[in-house]
């Protein structure tokens, strides 16, 4: 791990700007667009967000998801994740795109899934709803649906029928079909399908495609695809003699045009799943039915140089002492982290001091009067640590200097279901001799109070799905506290459906 800080520089956040004007679409000095096509799904106790962003405005550098005004998870790349839901819960979600000058987009549409234990328990059964044509030409036709679904249902794959005949499998919310003769007219229809095969078709819309040339070129080869970094994809199909160019789209719309059988698409997001097609161009403009859908899947860790990057530190880290015993982090993650480390700054390397899996930790046992600077590592899963954040320092009031010994072996007695999505803990610990009295004891979650207790052990009645991560000081008559026990990991429990 690196030690030194590195806050993001503006030469970095200049080096996105660049690349985001390169992609065809880009136009820059305004505001970022606002995210569009936001859609849920779900697990047992999580909420899954995904959603696009347009290529016009200034390129973002983060999204901000809000529920109820409030923001609870930013991150680098067009999804989240909303995790420790308590089942059968209804949660309203919306995103915004924020741009290195520190520019907020207006928000998204909203969306709302309701958290259901054991997750979706239909396989496809929803049809997408709200086709339209947009786009047409005298040879092609792009349809655009909303891919909302219930939460009890699950995505399934998209066919999108013509006349009544599968031509194209997708998991987008929009498609091109090209290949179409001049002054025609087409049924359109979107379907899903289930688990077993079987097709769920939305409503059907008749189009008409206007005058035009005849002529279209035959529809290119298999599309290969070949080098991935976080923000481009490489795409390679056989040439067609016949073509005087070539158009990639991602559903439908065009993402790229090349005058080769290659292309390099770019300006892409980390992390994120795409899906091409390729279509012929004529001389005189006709387009040709398209390849079969290709997929590909950007790098999830972006190089160091480019901003935003995986590797960037927890930003805005506050210290607060709260007592001559205990002092309060807080901070703000710009991208999904799997857990913090604090660390205390010293002569010698950074000493870790506690671990937690929230945006927050308490501090306690230090010592009165006592001065630390302190640091932050987010941990990133694929992406490994981050660099320490910026430092803060932060000075414990005067006050006693008897502090009780910490409790110990703190371990989960008991689990139990309710039946209103409610479940019941048991939690116990031992406690240690100690020269400073012990008069009760607190139950930290991040620098979150979960609970206090009078005694070794507390029965706690929380909703059914979240996990938790605790875990318990002692407290003198004076309320200094002592250092913390372990850490105890635990899930509420639930009832599982019939």
């Amino acid at each position: 791990m690196r030690h030194r800080i590195r806050p993001a520089t503006l030469l970095a956040a200049v080096i996105t700007l660049l690349t985001w004007a390169a992609s065809p679409a880009a136009a820059g000095g305004a505001e970022p667009a606002t995210p569009t096509g936001l859609v849920a799904t779900n697990g047992s106790s999580s909420v899954g967000l995904t959603w696009r962003q347009p290529a016009t405005g200034s390129r973002p550098t983060s999204f901000r998801v809000y529920e109820a005004g409030a923001v609870v998870a930013r991150n680098t790349t067009t999804n989240a994740t909303i995790p420790d839901l308590a089942f059968n819960t209804t949660h309203t979600y919306q995103v915004t795109a924020v741009d290195a000058l520190g520019r907020e987009s207006a928000p998204s549409a909203p969306t709302t899934r309701r958290v259901f234990i054991g997750g979706p328990f239909a396989c496809g059964m929803t049809p997408p709803s709200g086709l339209a044509a947009v786009e047409v030409t005298a040879s092609a036709v792009s349809l655009t649906w909303s891919n909302e679904q219930p939460s009890y249902d699950q995505a399934g794959t998209l066919v999108v029928l013509v006349d009544g005949v599968p031509t194209q499998d997708t998991n987008l919310d929009s498609a091109r079909v090209g290949g179409l003769a001049p002054a025609s007219t087409h049924s359109f229809q979107v379907a899903r399908r289930d688990c077993v095969g079987g097709l769920h078709p939305g409503e059907a819309i008749t189009v008409s495609t206007p005058n035009g040339p005849a002529a279209r070129p035959p529809a290119p080869g298999e599309v290969t695809v070949g080098a991935r970094t976080a923000t481009s994809i490489a795409l390679s199909w056989p040439r067609v003699p016949q073509a005087a160019g070539y158009a990639v789209y991602e559903g439908g719309t065009r993402v790229a045009t090349s005058a080769t059988p290659a292309v390099v698409v770019r300006g892409l997001w980390r992390d994120t799943s795409h899906e091409f097609t390729v279509a012929a161009l004529g001389t005189a403009g006709g387009e040709s039915g398209h390849t079969g859908p290709v997929r590909g899947t950007t790098q999830p860790c972006p190089d160091a140089t480019v901003y935003p990057s995986a590797v960037n530190p927890p930003e805005a880290l506050i210290a607060t002492a709260q007592s001559p015993s205990s002092v309060a982090l807080t901070w703000i993650q710009p991208y999904q982290a799997t857990s913090f480390t604090v660390y205390r700054l010293g002569p010698d390397a950074p000493r870790p001091v506690v671990t937690t899996r929230v945006a927050s930790a308490m501090l306690t046992g230090l010592p009165s009067g006592d001065t630390g600077t302190y640091a932050v590592v987010a941990q990133t899963g694929v992406c490994g640590p981050s660099e320490l954040s910026a430092p803060v320092t932060v000075t414990t009031p005067v006050g006693p200097a008897e502090r009780p010994s910490a409790p110990s072996g703190l371990w989960l007695v008991s689990s139990t279901p309710q039946g209103d999505f409610t479940g019941t803990i048991t939690l116990s610990w031992s406690q240690p001799a100690s020269a400073d009295p012990v008069t009760g004891y607190r139950l930290y979650e991040g620098a979150t109070v979960l609970a206090e207790a009078a005694g070794t052990g507390v029965t706690l009645r929380l909703r059914s799905g979240p996990t938790h991560a605790v875990a318990v000081v002692a407290v003198d008559a004076a309320g200094n506290e002592s250092a913390p026990s372990n850490q105890l990991v635990f899930t509420v429990p639930f009832i599982p459906p019939p």
